[in-house]
C-alpha cells in the first residue's frame, strides 16, 4: 500500500476566496439538481478579496464568517436533503431552485460585507 504524500484536504480554514469558490461550486450542483437553464456566474473569487478580508477590522472578519458558515452550513444540509429526495424518486425542483435562491443572496451578502 502507498502513502499519499500530501493531503487530499487541505489544512486548517479555507481562506474567504476559496470559501466563496466552494460556495458557488454547490450553487451550480444545486442549479442543476433545480433544472436551471441559467448557468450561475462559477468563477474563482479574485485573490485580492482575501486581502480585503486580511486588512479588515476584526469586527468585518467575524461577520463575514458568521455568513459564511451559516451558508455551508445550511448549503449541506439542503443539499443533502435534495440528493436523499432524488434518491427516493421525489420531486424536488422548487426546493432546489429555492436553496439556490438563498445561497445567491449569502453569497452576495459576503461579497458586500468585503466590499
Amino acid at each position: 500500500m502507498s502513502e499519499i504524500s500530501t493531503p487530499i484536504v487541505p489544512e486548517g480554514k479555507p481562506t474567504p476566496a476559496q470559501q466563496l469558490t466552494e460556495l458557488r461550486a454547490i450553487q451550480a450542483l444545486v442549479n442543476e439538481l433545480a433544472g436551471a437553464c441559467l448557468p450561475t456566474p462559477f468563477a474563482t473569487a479574485d485573490v485580492a478579496f482575501d486581502t480585503r478580508y486580511d486588512s479588515a477590522p476584526p469586527l468585518v472578519q467575524r461577520r463575514f464568517d458568521a455568513v459564511a458558515g451559516e451558508t455551508a452550513a445550511y448549503a449541506a444540509a439542503g443539499l443533502t436533503a435534495l440528493i436523499a429526495g432524488r434518491k427516493q424518486g421525489a420531486g424536488a425542483t422548487a426546493a432546489a431552485a429555492h436553496l439556490a435562491r438563498e445561497m445567491e443572496k449569502s453569497i452576495r451578502a459576503m461579497e458586500k460585507i468585503l466590499a
